[in-house]
This record gives C-alpha cells, sequence and structure tokens, in this order.
C-alpha cells in the first residue's frame, strides 16, 4: 500500500510538472506572439521563410529541398496548430519546392500563392495534384496584389508583372515571385531566386524597394544582388539562403564583398543557422 502512494504521488508530481510546463509554454508563445516572427529556415540548399503575425497567422514561403521544413515548423509552430494560413511558392524549382510537398500532406493550407507557370518535373505534378485533392484556394501571383496578413502586416507582391498561367518560359526565374512584407514601419524584401534581369525591371517599375531586411535572389549568386539593386533596397540586414559547402560555389565571393562593402549585417543559413527576427511594428532586431 505504502509503495502504491509513493508510485501515485510521483504520477501526480509527473502530471503536476507537466501542466505547469504547458502554461508557462503556453504565456511565452503569446509573450512573442505581441510581435512579427520572421524565420528564414536552414533548410540547405534551397530557400524557406516563415512569418508568424501578431494575431497568429502564418506564412511559408517557399518550402526548401526535400523535407527538412518539417521539423523546421515543429519548432516554429505550437503543438496543436496544424494550420498554415498562406503558402507562397515563388517558382517550381525543386530546392523551393519539394519541401512545400511534404508540408501540403501533413497541414492545412487555408491559401497558396505562386505564378501558375509550367514545369515539367514530378514533384510539380505532385504538388498541383495535391492542392486540388485537399480543396485548397490557389492565386495567381501578379503584381500590385496585396495579402492582408493582420492589422499591422501586409504582403505586397511586386512581380511577376505577366500571367505566366500555362506558359512555358525558357528561363523559370522570368516567373520569379517577389514579395514585399510590411508590418507598421518595418519591412523585409523576397527576391526567391530573382537574378538581374528582374531585378532591373523592380527597379524600372517603380515600385518601393526600400527595406530594412533584404533575403537576396538566388542564394547569392553573381546572377544576382546587383549594385545598383542594393543601393535601391538599401537594406540594414541581409539574409543569404544557402547550402553549406554546395556544387554551385553559393554564395559569390562578390556578392558577399559587396554586401560587406555596403555595410549592411549579413546572415547566411550556411554558416548561422536559422536566421530569426522581429518586429514590433517600428523596429526590427535579429534573435539569436
Amino acid at each position: 500500500m505504502e509503495k502504491i502512494k509513493k508510485n501515485l504521488n510521483l504520477l501526480l508530481l509527473s502530471l503536476l510538472g507537466a501542466v505547469v510546463g504547458l502554461v508557462w509554454y503556453a504565456v511565452f508563445y503569446v509573450e512573442v506572439q505581441r510581435n512579427l516572427v520572421m524565420t528564414a529556415f536552414d533548410v540547405g540548399q534551397g530557400d524557406s521563410v516563415f512569418i508568424e503575425t501578431p494575431n497568429g497567422n502564418q506564412v511559408l514561403i517557399d518550402g526548401g529541398p526535400q523535407d527538412a521544413v518539417l521539423a523546421k515548423l515543429g519548432d516554429a509552430m505550437p503543438f496543436w496548430d496544424r494550420t498554415i494560413e498562406l503558402v507562397v511558392l515563388t517558382h517550381p524549382h525543386a530546392d523551393h519546392l519539394d519541401g512545400l510537398v511534404e508540408v501540403m500532406k501533413r497541414y492545412d493550407v487555408v491559401m497558396v500563392l505562386e505564378s501558375g507557370v509550367n514545369h515539367t518535373i514530378p514533384e510539380y505534378e505532385e504538388w498541383r495534384n495535391l492542392l486540388k485533392e485537399k480543396g485548397v484556394k490557389v492565386v495567381i501571383a501578379k503584381a500590385g496584389q496585396r495579402a492582408r496578413l493582420s492589422s499591422s502586416a501586409y504582403l505586397d507582391i511586386l512581380a511577376p508583372f505577366e500571367n505566366f498561367v500555362g506558359e512555358s518560359p525558357r528561363h523559370i526565374h522570368d516567373a520569379m515571385i517577389a514579395a514585399k512584407l510590411v508590418h507598421g514601419s518595418t519591412t523585409a524584401l523576397f527576391m526567391g531566386d530573382a537574378e538581374k534581369s528582374l531585378e532591373y525591371q523592380l527597379l524600372y517599375s517603380g515600385a518601393d524597394m526600400d527595406a530594412d531586411i533584404l533575403k537576396v535572389g538566388h542564394h547569392g549568386s553573381k546572377t544576382s544582388t546587383t549594385p545598383d539593386f542594393l543601393r535601391a533596397v538599401s537594406p540594414k540586414i541581409v539574409v543569404i539562403s544557402v547550402g553549406r559547402r554546395n556544387r554551385y560555389g553559393h554564395p559569390a565571393q562578390e556578392v558577399v564583398d559587396r554586401i560587406a562593402a555596403f555595410g549592411a549585417a549579413l546572415f547566411r543559413t550556411d554558416r548561422d543557422g536559422d536566421a530569426r527576427f522581429v518586429s514590433d511594428g517600428r523596429n526590427i532586431w535579429h534573435v539569436p
């Protein structure tokens, strides 16, 4: 009998500890969610950015290669949350798409934003089939659109400038989605794999390119992040999403040197891991 009582007391203490832990987790989560949180996930040689607004809405821009993004989402989202309000596929290359296929299988996605461009890889066919099977709302992106994320945050679509639905451009990067996140007076610019031709289109379009954070195009390739573009964006923080010891030689040293000369703080996922930032609508800062 004494042994049973002892075991019962231990069980009650364990349960109490679990409840207290859950309460503190919830308190911490609510405290963090007074701000907007943006994380460039370290998913290897690919892109994936996760955004959570103060009202709890979540946005995933690209999913990286394979399924590394699933573990990242498991850490970034509370365990009871299985819904992502908006998924953005900047373009259907495997290093941006593959992880989203796995996300689509495991999460409830409310809306998808993509260019609708044709691309003949099996993963893209699977992606399209999953969207149909799950009845996900698909919006075709075009410059000038605005996605309202919360009362204080929205996502402006800056590119593409034309309708690519059903089209098969010679260079898939021409159908890139470029977007700007605005939260209060803080901003972040996401360039997918955009190259210099699209950068100059954006400059000539008259769009407001100024941003606090720049997630550079094409993993820091020398085909992107031109001096003119960097000057127009004038970022305080630059993020390069890139895999360790990748076979492409990304990021190009000339791009790294250009960013250093410009004076922006540089974060690289191959060197620094996940790059996490918090905005209170007035200031934006890095959180280790």
